[in-house]
């Protein structure tokens, strides 16, 4: 019991140091973030896709950069990287409607012929639900009904005051609303930077029916398509279109998110 709840407010720290992370990073300007931005007005995309990317490298996450760097990538017709980073700012910061427009900009460059499975309702509501906030915001948010909890604990225990069954009642929805929104801190976390999904980085590339370089060529695929990676081995990775189909790929022709 003891060793659960260390582990629960170490994680809950670690949303907190991830949520002021975030919030500095916004706050400061690293000089690469500008000389990017200064290339791209100087419509040298190519110079300022390279700036935006080393400062990716480096470590920082922000949306904003994956966006500037997916318009440099676009710009400079590397349409696998544009792609990727649109789908990374897309995780960072779900529901931006800039995001969502060059992406689809991007997409269309794909020019991709598969055509996606439609959504379950439930599927629909999960994606809608995701989009309330960003990882950040679902961290700061767990830390404030946490504190809420806590506040409202310390009243009902310590604090004789009548009515006590009121705060019976604020503890409880406190309570499931701190587990729903750090549940959710979790899952936005792992999803931006292990989302299960890849980009296929060259044209052309075969998919094969099995992991192996003799296997049967069972079709191709364009750059810049997404792709579900569902198993692998050191060379190759199973990957799974959003059509349902499903192949080997060699893991050098992909980009995971």
């Amino acid at each position: 019991m003891m060793r659960s709840f260390k582990q629960s407010i170490q994680i809950l720290l670690c949303c907190c140091l991830t949520a002021a992370a975030v919030s500095a990073q916004g706050q400061k300007v690293p000089a690469l973030f500008t000389e990017g931005n200064a290339l791209y007005q100087q419509k040298k995309y190519e110079e300022a896709a390279a700036k935006y990317q080393q400062l990716i490298d480096s470590g920082y996450q922000v949306a904003d950069l994956y966006f500037n760097a997916g318009n440099a990538y676009y710009k400079s017709n590397q349409t696998a990287m544009a792609v990727y980073s649109f789908e990374k700012a897309q995780h960072l910061k779900p529901g931006d409607e800039d995001i969502e427009q060059n992406l689809a900009l991007a997409n269309q460059r794909v020019g991709s012929n598969i055509e996606t499975l439609p959504l379950l309702f439930f599927e629909k509501w999960w994606l809608q639900w995701q989009q309330l906030h960003s990882g950040a915001g679902w961290a700061v948010w767990s830390i404030v009904w946490f504190w809420l909890l806590v506040a409202a604990a310390a009243v009902y225990f310590f604090i004789p005051i009548p009515r006590r069954h009121l705060f019976r009642w604020v503890m409880t929805a406190a309570a499931v609303l701190f587990t729903g929104y750090f549940s959710m801190a979790i899952w936005m976390h792992n999803k931006a930077y292990n989302s299960g999904e890849a980009i296929v980085m060259h044209n052309a590339v075969k998919v094969k029916s099995a992991p192996d370089d003799g296997g049967k060529d069972l079709f191709e695929l364009k750059e810049g398509v997404k792709v579900k990676v569902l198993d692998g081995t050191s060379q190759f990775s199973k990957v799974q279109l959003a059509d349902g189909k499903s192949g080997w790929v060699a893991v050098n022709e992909l980009k995971k998110l």
